[in-house]
């Protein structure tokens, strides 16, 4: 994972709270030792056709029952472009 993009808008890491900044780095550590296909096995949720960023599919994992991250994949990499601690994007 990494950040190639701006966050967007109220999705950034300002708009967490230290108990969010603490959820991130548990996934982080978590998915440091997985595959690609360990972490969408484990983490994905199904994507919103559209939902898309620059013509690119976004794709959400979860963080915790609430917290969502977006990514666009590109040449292999999630690139994450939203933090959505209280998973604001697309519930329901």
């Amino acid at each position: 994972m990494c950040f190639k993009y701006p966050l967007e808008n109220g999705y950034s890491f300002k708009n967490l709270k230290p108990e969010n900044i603490k959820q991130f780095q548990a996934f982080l550590d978590k998915v440091s030792h997985m595959t690609v296909t360990q972490v969408d096995k484990a983490f994905s949720r199904k994507p919103d056709s559209n939902d898309t960023y620059r013509g690119m599919q976004i794709y959400h994992y979860g963080v915790t029952d609430t917290f969502r991250i977006h990514v666009v994949i590109e040449a292999g990499y999630y690139k994450i472009i939203r933090l959505d601690p209280r998973h604001q994007v697309h519930r329901g």
